[in-house]
């Protein structure tokens, strides 16, 4: 990838992160302004790095360096069309943030590109890891408005209605948010687990790939998501129960993620 613009990229996105969270102290209509503008900037420098880089690899991320580039992309586009469409510029200082401590890990390894292995040159591997990391993408947001659920919560429950209370959507707003992104990203989960099953039927990995790391926290958590959309649906799980079941979810996708890549030789297991 292009390093000056990744570099140009994740300054933008820094200073961003700067202006959403003072947005917190100051709830100036300005800074949003300023913040999605430094965002917006950020996804076009970032993306003119990026996508010829995966294009010229069958568009798959397949160093470490791409994959944490390429997801943060897609949380700081995701972050940034939440921003837009609700007029919420505080999922920005939850969310810029986040992206920005993703992303750095694909700078510092960008001298750890690996070429593409016969293994991974199969039509619809890069469909497969597009929609896998759509869906981490959108579970990792739907965990930050977990943490904004939780922030909320607290301050309505212990009656302390200071800055926080002033500047966070509603309890009820942040759990629908909650949902529709949990089930984005569950659609997204199914169909990963679905296409690799289908990758690995006719391989001699067998069984064995029951047992890899990602493939088991992927289960584990395609579990965990489904019984949480059947506990909404049935029982009427809301709130704090269902915030912490998708931070504890996405941390299992996250696991998934990093078992994903071999960061000793910079390429995809």
């Amino acid at each position: 990838m292009n390093e000056t613009l990744v570099s140009l990229a994740c300054h933008s996105y820094g200073f961003a992160a700067l202006v959403y969270l003072t947005y917190l102290a100051r709830q100036w209509a300005a800074l949003a302004m300023v913040g999605r503008i430094l965002v917006a900037l950020g996804l076009v420098l970032h993306g003119a790095a990026l996508f010829p880089v995966l294009g010229a690899q069958g568009g798959m991320p397949v160093g470490a360096a791409q994959g944490f580039s390429s997801l943060a992309f897609l949380l700081l586009a995701l972050g940034l069309v939440l921003d837009v469409r609700y007029r919420k510029p505080v999922i920005g200082a939850f969310i810029t943030p986040l992206a920005v401590a993703t992303l750095v890990p694909g700078v510092l390894l960008q001298g750890g590109q690996a070429p593409l292995s016969p293994e991974l040159r199969q039509p619809l591997l890069p469909l497969h890891i597009s929609i896998a990391l759509v869906g981490m993408a959108a579970f990792a947001v739907a965990a930050g408005v977990g943490v904004m659920y939780l922030l909320m919560e607290r301050q309505v429950k212990g009656k302390r209605f200071g800055l926080l209370f002033s500047r966070l959507p509603s309890l009820e707003f942040l759990d629908t948010l909650n949902r529709r992104l949990v089930v984005v990203g569950f659609i997204a989960l199914s169909i990963t687990l679905a296409t690799g099953a289908f990758f690995v039927a006719g391989s001699s990995q067998g069984l064995t790939w029951m047992m890899d790391a990602k493939v088991v926290a992927t289960l584990v958590a395609w579990g965990l998501f489904a019984g949480l959309a059947a506990a909404r649906v049935f029982v009427g799980w809301r709130g704090r129960r269902v915030a912490l079941l998708t931070m504890a979810g996405f941390g299992l996708v996250l696991v998934s993620f990093l078992s994903s890549y071999d960061f000793t030789a910079g390429g995809m297991r």
